[in-house]
């Protein structure tokens, strides 16, 4: 190994690093979760408030301890299961056989499933 490729190495190691801490400093924590199936609002639920939602018969999300996931699904591979849970602002999961779209967004977003547009293409 070269002097050129440990210097890579250990730049890359310390730009990870940097991100991950950097990850960890700015993350917010979010108050709400709002549940979507098809596209449409089923309910928002606060994180401090320890719960079961049933989500039409076919999900089971467990809010608990400030933090949320999803206990049971009754899709094929149960990947939103393994999709573990959920505290920070805008993480997801997302159970795509159901429909349903479970996320963490801050108490002043008001719940809204439109955040805006970052660009106009055209």
């Amino acid at each position: 190994m070269k002097k050129a490729d440990f210097g890579l190495i250990l730049a890359v190691v310390v730009f990870c690093a940097a991100l991950l801490i950097g990850r960890r400093f700015f993350q917010t924590d979010g108050a709400l979760v709002m549940v979507q199936v098809d596209g449409e609002i089923y309910g928002t639920y606060s994180l401090d408030t320890d719960q079961t939602v049933y989500i039409n018969d076919t999900n089971v999300l467990i809010i608990s301890g400030g933090k949320a996931y999803m206990s049971e699904a009754d899709c094929p591979e149960g990947l939103c299961i393994l999709q573990g849970s959920i505290s920070a602002g805008g993480t997801m999961i997302v159970c795509l056989p159901n429909r349903v779209v479970v996320q963490v967004v801050d108490d002043d977003s008001g719940g809204s499933a439109e955040e805006g547009y970052d660009a106009v293409i055209g």
